[in-house]
């Protein structure tokens, strides 16, 4: 016949509360005879089906103030002159809830239209690009004859000068049509 123990007795030898080895005991359904259990096949039954805790490294209550020995954490292999500097549940909650908050500024920012999608910013500068490029590329077909007859160079400057200005107000036109994007606004 097996060693059989309470099930409080085993709770301490595992190094869990009573009430939580009443609950593991029907949670991992370990057998119970006569309020006791086999203290072998319950902590298999219970190491099987609990999730190791996250804070699973902290001293063990039962230890009478004995110092954990040390483990590994994520700052390496520990040790006692390199303690693992892991934040606080406080601090990580706080992080957290921060990120949270921003993120959610973030996506009301979206929904009222203050941000644009970069999808719809790379077309725009595309089509902004490719306008300004073939501009450029006409400029000089457009104002050849009218800059020949023309005998000052104070006057070829003023035309070509007019043809430039042209050229950037049709850019920023383009851009206030496909983004919503004052420019003149933008470079004063």
């Amino acid at each position: 016949m097996p060693n059989l123990t309470t099930i409080a007795e085993w709770a301490k030898t595992v190094g869990i509360s009573r009430q939580s080895a009443y609950e593991a005991v029907k949670r991992c359904e370990i057998p119970v005879t006569d309020g006791k259990v086999d203290p072998d096949y319950a902590s298999h039954l219970y190491a099987k089906n609990t999730r190791q805790r996250a804070n699973g490294h902290r001293p063990d209550q039962l230890a009478n103030g004995a110092q954990p020995g040390a483990t590994a954490g994520a700052g390496g292999a520990g040790g006692p002159e390199s303690p693992a500097k892991v934040p606080g549940y406080d601090t990580s909650r706080a992080r957290r809830e921060a990120a949270e908050a921003e993120a959610a500024e973030i996506k009301l920012a979206e929904m009222a239209g203050r941000f644009l999608l970069k999808a719809d910013v790379e077309a725009a500068m595309f089509e902004v690009a490719r306008g300004l490029r073939d501009g450029l590329s006409n400029c000089a077909r457009r104002i050849a004859a009218e800059v020949a007859s023309l005998d000052k160079p104070e006057a070829c400057e003023d035309v070509i000068e007019r043809e430039l200005q042209a050229l950037l107000q049709s850019m920023a036109h383009m851009l206030q049509s496909d983004l919503g994007v004052n420019v003149a606004e933008a470079v004063e």
